[in-house]
């Protein structure tokens, strides 16, 4: 009860914060999308070699996956690591929240790429390979996005004034970026091993 209780009180005490992150995620997802649109047939021939190759690879063989899911988690690994950064800055509540875009916009310029150029293919190969891990990714910075803005807020005009201590804050705050850790690995696990596996079955 205390810990539904506690989610319950951060969101609304951050709502406005999780309103803004939603919002720009959605608005980088329609972006990317709608760049698809506008990618000379050079690019998107370029792409679409690469997407064959990664089928084929996925084909061959999907149990070799150590070394790719080494570096999916490094990757994902570096975005919550920056984010963690931004917040220890004062000036880094906008660069977080055009690294949220970012992603929003990367995310949605790969699902409208595949269902622009794969069509049905393309929506069971979103579905299989790029969903399930971002339905963790997703949350995760949405949420670790919102605490890195806070601690910014706080580093600005709150730690003076505010209850607990500068010291204790960033222990609370760099504890937190461990617990975000470990979601990522769980993310980058199904990256490298579920997803490959459903995409092989589709093939």
């Amino acid at each position: 009860m205390g810990f539904k209780y506690r989610i319950k009180q951060h969101l609304i005490e951050n709502r406005w914060q999780y309103a803004v992150i939603i919002l720009l995620l959605i608005l980088g997802i329609i972006a990317g999308n709608y760049q698809v649109a506008y990618l000379e047939t050079g690019v998107k021939s370029n792409l679409l070699e690469t997407i064959d190759n990664y089928l084929r690879g996925q084909q061959a063989d999907y149990g070799s996956s150590f070394v790719f899911w080494t570096g999916v988690f490094v990757n994902q690994l570096k975005t919550v690591l920056v984010i963690w950064f931004l917040g220890l800055t004062v000036l880094g509540l906008p660069l977080i929240l055009a690294l949220v875009f970012v992603r929003g916009f990367s995310l949605g310029f790969t699902i409208g790429f595949l269902i622009h150029e794969k069509a049905g293919a393309g929506v069971v190969m979103t579905l299989l390979s790029i969903i399930p891990q971002n339905l963790i990714y997703i949350p995760l910075i949405a949420v670790w996005s919102v605490m890195a803005m806070n601690f910014s807020i706080y580093l600005v005009r709150g730690r003076h004034t505010a209850q607990v201590s500068l010291s204790r804050s960033l222990a609370i705050y760099t504890g937190m970026l461990i617990v975000c850790i470990l979601i990522v690995m769980a993310g980058s696990l199904i990256e490298a091993y579920l997803s490959p596996w459903l995409l092989s079955l589709m093939l």
